[in-house]
């Protein structure tokens, strides 16, 4: 029953690789995922797309060892830093899979819950990944996502589309919107649910902000480029890229320059679904 008092920490190199783990990103989602999930004894877990262990590894430690919890993502070299902080945090109740969420490798009605933290965002076939989870869940088993929303920085956007209309790129702006729109509402994201045999039981909707000293330091920053700025390119021909991204540069700059600054404004939501 006291096993924690016999810890030690070690400062080694295992460790530390562990310790500043969490992409800033990914933070506020998770932070409203643990602000509202139920915790109960005894479950059988699944974070689709846990990625390098957020936040996987913290709903392990607030569940304790009652519950067990797998891990799925395709993504191998995160799959091997969620097994090293698996080892670090000393998790004897987590398990990582290597797999996409569109074949879950478990039998009909064997899960309790399932969990999925900005992994709506990068499912290619959501139907698909949805009818999964609502065949290996357990009847009344529970199917919650965080996730952004349409609207998800709309004061970049705003001056994106109006760096295109300076230059005339009327079909770049359609692409723009397009893009926009990809992202779901409240109301489609539950008709996913809907469709595919759940019924949705509570959301919470709330936003956050996102701060730069302008255009130039956004459009830098190491996680933007990681993950946005290939979209983005892909919206454009690239022989215009050089020209569109000089302006857009410039008038989030200005943008920057008349509001104190470039903020972000981050809608998101957390939506929990039930299996009918």
């Amino acid at each position: 029953m006291t096993e924690y008092l016999s810890y030690d920490f070690k400062d080694d190199a295992e460790f530390i690789n562990t310790f500043d783990e969490l992409p800033l990103w990914s933070a506020p989602f998770g932070l409203l995922l643990l602000k509202h999930i139920q915790l109960l004894p005894n479950l059988n877990v699944i974070d689709i797309g846990s990625g390098a262990g957020f936040p996987l590894m913290e709903l392990a430690g607030r569940l304790g060892k009652s519950c067990k919890l797998y891990g799925i993502d395709p993504w191998i070299n995160a799959n091997k830093r969620a097994m090293q902080k698996i080892k670090s945090y000393d998790l004897s109740n987590v398990e990582i899979m290597e797999c996409s969420a569109e074949q879950i490798p478990f039998g009909d009605n064997t899960i309790d819950l399932i969990v999925s933290n900005l992994g709506i965002n990068n499912f290619d076939k959501p139907n698909l990944v949805f009818k999964e989870c609502c065949r290996v869940l357990n009847p009344k088993g529970k199917l919650v996502l965080t996730t952004n929303l349409n609207g998800h920085w709309k004061e970049f956007y705003n001056v994106f589309e109006e760096s295109l209309k300076q230059l005339g790129k009327d079909e770049s702006i359609n692409k723009l919107k397009e893009h926009q729109e990809h992202r779901g509402s409240v109301e489609s994201i539950s008709k996913l649910y809907t469709d595919n045999g759940f019924k949705v039981n509570r959301h919470f909707e709330e936003h956050f902000e996102m701060k730069f000293l302008n255009g130039s330091a956004f459009l830098n920053h190491h996680f933007i480029k990681l993950g946005w700025l290939n979209s983005w390119r892909e919206l454009l021909p690239s022989n215009e890229l050089v020209e569109i991204f000089s302006l857009l540069e410039q008038n989030l700059n200005d943008y920057s320059q008349n509001n104190g600054g470039l903020t972000l404004t981050v809608p998101m939501a957390f939506i929990e679904g039930e299996k009918i």
